[in-house]
């Protein structure tokens, strides 16, 4: 089975909500994906952290990556959404381990 990553590059709440419910989806019917927030997208799980984000923990989606230049405050999240850091200079190395990328941004 295809591995996918959903990759989130904007703080856009609709490219959020959109990038999660793909995630969500994926995750429901068994395929292994990853979300992969980038830069400012990471705001919109630290600032704003929803409820659904743990959802992709409940399908044994892998955690949330979170990739960043700036510092990410892992510990102000909810103990329920599992998440990843990610050194903005292996991002690529980390996206090459997917068979596809889909990127919201």
């Amino acid at each position: 089975m295809k591995k996918i990553a959903i990759v989130q590059s904007s703080n856009n709440p609709d490219a959020a909500t959109e990038a999660l419910d793909v995630a969500l989806a994926l995750a429901s019917f068994d395929t292994p994906v990853q979300l992969v927030l980038i830069n400012s997208a990471t705001d919109v799980l630290v600032k704003a952290p929803s409820k659904r984000y743990a959802m992709l923990d409940l399908l044994d989606a892998e955690p949330i990556a979170l990739c960043s230049n700036s510092d990410i405050d892992i510990d102000a999240l909810p103990a329920n959404i599992e998440v990843t850091t990610i050194k903005t200079e292996q991002l690529k190395q980390h996206l090459n381990q997917f068979d596809e990328v889909l990127q919201f941004s």
